[in-house]
C-alpha cells in the first residue's frame, strides 16, 4: 500500500504551532517515502467553521512550505475534500451500518441524555448511553418519528476490547466497556468527528495517520467502526503534546507564548526557524544538533525518533533560533523574508544596495520586527541619538576622536572599509587612545547607537559624506574642532 498521509484541521481559527508541527511530521513523512500529502477540511462545526478561517490556514501552511498533494484547491481522486461537500457519504455509510446491524437509530432527546447521565455518575456508574433505543422494533421506530422525536443514528459498541499498535506509544490497550454506543450521526444529519474521520480516511486511502496524542482516546471507536465496515485500518502515530512552562497543555486561554504560527509569523519569525524549532519538540535527530534544517529532517526523521512525552514550547529559546537563521541568510532570502517589515524608503532602494544593508545587519536581528530600528542609522539624513549613544559622546576624548578622524577621512581614496579602518588605527596612535574609547565614539556619532555592523562595514554603507558629516556634527553639537 502506498504511503498516504493528511492533516486535516478544522477551519474554526488560526494554525495552532502544534497543528504546524503535526502538518510538518506529516509532510516529512511522505516526502521520505515518496507518498502523498492529503489536506483536508474538517468544517462540519458549521457554527464555528468559516472560510476566513480556512484562507488562513491554509495560507500559514504555504508561508512554512508545507505543500500538499491533493486537496480542497488543487482536487485529487479522493475529492472532494471538505467534509461538508461529503455529507451523503456519511450518511450512505451510516445506513449501510444500520442495514447490517451493527448501529442502530436513536430518538433520545438531549434532555433525556442528561438526565440519565447525571443518575449514572451519581450511582457512581460510567455515564454510557444505556442502549435505550437498541432493540427497538420497526413500529417502535416509525411510532417515535411519527411524535417527531430527533433521530440519530447510534453504533452497537462489540463486547470486546481494542489493541493498537501505535508507531510511537507501543502497544496501547482499550479495554471493553470504556464506551457506550456511540453516535455517528446528529439528529441534524451531520456526522460526529469519529466517524467522519474513519469514513474520509478510508476513502482516500489513508495508509499512516499522524496526529497528537490527545486523539489517542478517539481510536477505540474509530478502530471499532473500522472492523464494522470492513476496512482496513491505517497505521497510528501519536505524537506528544507541546506544554507550557507549567507543564499545560499549550492553548490561547493558557498559554504564556503565542499560540498561532499567525502569530509568530507576525512578530517576524522565519518559517525555517519555527519548523527547525517545533520539529525538536517531540523529536530527537539521535545527536546533540540544536538546528534541523529541512534537509537535516529528510534525511533523519522518523517516527521511532519520536519521543512519548510532551515537550515544553520556549519562547526564547525559538528567538535564538530564529535568530541563527537571520545571521547566516544571504541577501536574496532576507529579502524575502523581510518585505514585509522593511520601512518605505528600504522598498525604494535597487536591489543590490537593499541586498547589502540587509546583509549588513542581519547580525543584529533577532527577528525581522528589529529591521525598521536596525535600518535606521543606513536610511536616513537626520540621526537621533540613543541615551548610551548620547554618553558615549560625552565621554573623555570622543569629540576629539570624531575630529580627528573626520579631518583624517576627508580626502581618503579609495573610500573602502579596510582603508576606513586604517585611518582609524591611526587616529587613535596619534591620540593615544584605543578600544572602547575609540570604537563607541565613532559608532555613536555614525548610527546613534553603540551597538550593530562593524565599524569598516558601518562606513561602506553609509559612505563618504554620510560619515564625514556625521562626524563633523558631533563636533559641532559639542564645540569641537572642525
Amino acid at each position: 500500500m502506498p504511503v498516504r498521509v493528511r492533516f486535516a484541521p478544522s477551519p474554526t481559527g488560526w494554525l495552532h504551532v502544534g497543528g504546524a508541527r503535526t502538518a510538518y511530521f506529516n509532510w516529512l513523512f511522505a516526502r521520505q517515502h515518496e507518498g502523498a500529502l492529503v489536506l483536508r477540511i474538517e468544517d462540519t462545526d458549521v457554527a464555528r467553521s468559516s472560510a476566513e478561517s480556512e484562507d488562513g490556514v491554509l495560507d500559514d501552511l504555504r508561508w512554512l512550505g508545507l505543500g500538499w498533494d491533493e486537496g480542497p484547491d488543487l482536487g485529487g481522486p479522493c475529492g472532494p475534500y471538505r467534509q461538508s461537500e461529503r455529507l451523503s457519504l456519511y450518511r450512505d455509510r451510516a445506513a449501510h451500518l444500520v442495514g447490517q446491524g451493527a448501529a442502530y437509530p436513536c430518538f433520545c432527546t438531549d434532555a433525556e441524555l442528561e438526565e440519565r447521565r447525571r443518575a449514572a455518575l451519581a450511582a457512581g456508574r460510567p455515564p454510557h448511553y444505556d442502549g435505550r433505543c437498541r432493540g427497538l422494533s420497526a413500529a417502535e421506530c416509525h411510532a417515535r418519528r411519527a411524535e417527531g422525536r430527533p433521530e440519530s443514528v447510534r453504533f452497537i459498541v462489540p463486547a470486546q476490547g481494542q489493541r493498537l499498535d501505535d508507531l510511537v506509544r507501543g502497544e496501547v490497550a482499550f479495554p471493553a466497556g470504556m464506551v457506550g454506543d456511540f453516535v455517528l450521526l446528529r439528529s441534524n444529519g451531520l456526522p460526529t468527528y469519529n466517524f467522519a474521520c474513519v469514513v474520509d480516511d478510508a476513502g482516500m486511502r489513508i495508509s499512516h495517520v499522524i496526529r497528537a496524542e490527545e486523539h489517542l482516546s478517539n481510536t477505540a471507536r474509530q478502530l471499532m467502526l473500522y472492523q464494522a465496515l470492513g476496512e482496513p485500518a491505517p497505521h497510528f502515530a501519536h505524537v506528544p503534546l507541546i506544554l507550557n512552562a507549567d507543564r499545560t497543555k499549550m492553548s490561547k486561554r493558557t498559554g504564556e507564548a503565542a499560540v498561532a504560527v499567525g502569530d509568530w509569523r507576525r512578530a517576524g519569525f522565519v518559517p525555517e526557524a519555527l519548523l527547525s524549532y517545533l520539529a525538536l519538540l517531540g523529536f530527537h535527530p539521535g545527536d546533540d544538533r540544536e538546528i534541523l534544517t529541512r534537509e537535516d529532517l529528510l534525511a533523519c526523521f522518523s517516527l521511532d525518533r519520536v519521543g512519548k512525552s510532551g515537550s515544553v514550547f520556549d519562547p526564547d529559546k525559538l528567538r535564538w533560533v530564529n535568530a541563527h537563521y537571520l545571521h547566516h541568510a544571504g541577501r536574496e532570502r532576507l529579502a524575502t523574508w523581510g518585505a514585509p517589515f522593511l520601512p518605505d524608503p528600504a522598498r525604494s532602494l535597487a536591489p543590490a544596495a537593499l541586498g547589502a544593508l540587509l546583509e549588513g545587519v542581519r547580525g543584529n536581528l533577532t527577528t525581522l520586527a528589529d529591521l525598521p530600528g536596525e535600518l535606521a542609522p543606513f536610511l536616513s539624513e537626520t540621526l537621533a541619538w540613543e541615551p548610551d549613544a548620547e554618553a558615549a559622546l560625552a565621554a573623555g576624548r570622543a569629540v576629539e576622536v570624531c575630529a580627528a578622524l573626520a579631518a583624517a577621512l576627508a580626502d581618503l581614496a579609495p573610500w573602502s572599509g579596510e582603508q576606513v579602518k586604517s585611518a582609524l588605527q591611526s587616529v587613535g596612535r596619534a591620540l593615544g587612545v584605543k578600544g572602547r574609547d575609540l570604537f563607541q565614539p565613532v559608532r555613536a556619532a555614525w548610527t546613534g547607537r553603540t551597538h550593530g555592523p562593524e565599524l569598516p562595514l558601518v562606513a561602506e554603507l553609509l559612505g563618504r559624506d554620510r560619515c564625514l558629516a556625521r562626524l563633523r556634527a558631533v563636533a559641532l553639537r559639542n564645540g569641537g574642532a572642525r
